[in-house]
């Protein structure tokens, strides 16, 4: 069977219940279903400005719009405060992934721009990517090797599951011989 290629997404995709996943180490980080529950670290990218620029005898001016611009960035701020309330966010916490910690501010930079009127195609393609590369998508769960687990203790086994009769795997049945 083909490996595939050298990118992210070729050849086929990693199973964790294999076998040759389990010989070599390879299994999915568990994330809790209950997020992270920490303050989140300051939002690291510089403020947003929004400049309102109008043409009159004396040609082109350009100047700050105060109340767009702090609606913007206050809008930023919320979406940080949401996205670290996710079970990925126990992801970009650990040193491992701290390399997605600035990507997960350019994701609330882009989804603000997505939110506007005036985006364009390539502004919602590019918050696809950041999405998949941060974790928020299915597809950018299984890339980075993350799972999104129940952390709830599981109830006891019933009378119901008592009369269950286990049986020896083949595996183990056919090393026996």
């Amino acid at each position: 069977m083909a490996q595939g290629g050298a990118r992210a997404r070729s050849g086929p995709a990693f199973d964790p219940n294999s076998e040759r996943s389990e010989r070599m180490g390879r299994s999915l980080l568990p994330l809790d279903a209950k997020g992270y529950r920490y303050k989140p670290r300051a939002f690291p990218l510089s403020r947003y400005i929004i400049w309102d620029s109008y043409k009159d005898e004396d040609g082109f001016h350009k100047e700050k719009d105060k109340d767009s611009t702090e609606a913007w960035n206050e809008r930023e701020q919320q979406l940080w405060r949401e996205l670290w309330k996710l079970p990925q966010a126990i992801a970009w916490h650990m040193p491992e992934y701290a390399y997605l910690f600035n990507t997960v501010a350019l994701y609330c930079r882009q989804f603000v721009i997505c939110e506007s009127p005036d985006a364009k195609a390539a502004d919602r393609s590019t918050l696809q990517r950041y999405a998949d590369t941060i974790g928020l998508t299915p597809q950018g769960l299984r890339l980075n090797g993350w799972q999104i687990v129940d952390q709830q203790t599981k109830p006891k086994s019933s009378a119901k599951d008592s009369k269950i009769i286990q049986f020896p795997s083949a595996r183990d049945r056919f090393t026996d011989i």
